[in-house]
């Protein structure tokens, strides 16, 4: 139980930087909007990339939104790991916590690989061929989504074992 405890903790230090994050985000998407002058960041995206100003501000908004669902499916997680902590492995909220986590995690991760590609290719006018950083990541979050998905679907299948066990004693 000493790697739940250390999970949950890490679960909790991630959500609350990605937090961070998205409302430095939001604050600064806000500053740009309202016209304020900032020179204090260096933002990487350039506006003069994108064909117009308003395809930055969408894409801005939409790498935000998918953000928060990854931000949701860690807290599912965190959730999950809580019950894992009390040691009660046949609950249908932790599976199903489990689960939805790793269609929140897939989901996002496949949705901001999309993002960044039509970006990049559209916008940027930049096709990048073969596996960067950025794709292993996104890999890497499709990968543990789909695994916490299939744990959840042992755990379902043991508690349903263990429930018709309990009947034939």
């Amino acid at each position: 139980m000493n790697s739940a405890k250390t999970l949950y903790t890490i679960l909790n230090v991630i959500i609350f930087l990605i937090l961070m994050s998205i409302g430095i985000g939001i604050f600064i998407l806000a500053m740009i909007l309202l016209g304020i002058k900032q020179d204090f960041i260096g933002i990487d995206e350039d506006v003069l990339v994108y064909k117009t100003e308003a395809m930055l501000y969408r894409f801005t908004f939409l790498k935000l939104a998918v953000y928060a669902a990854f931000v949701v499916a860690l807290w599912r997680l965190r959730k999950a790991t809580k019950l894992l902590l009390k040691n009660d492995f046949y609950n249908t909220e932790l599976t199903n916590g489990m689960f939805n986590s790793g269609k929140l995690m897939v989901f996002s991760s496949v949705a901001l690989w999309f993002i960044d590609e039509i970006g990049n290719m559209f916008y940027k006018r930049q096709v990048i061929l073969g596996l960067s950083e950025k794709t292993l990541v996104y890999l890497l979050i499709i990968a543990m989504g789909l695994f916490l998905m299939l744990m959840s679907t042992v755990l379902r299948d043991t508690k349903a074992i263990k429930e018709e066990n309990d009947l034939t004693i």
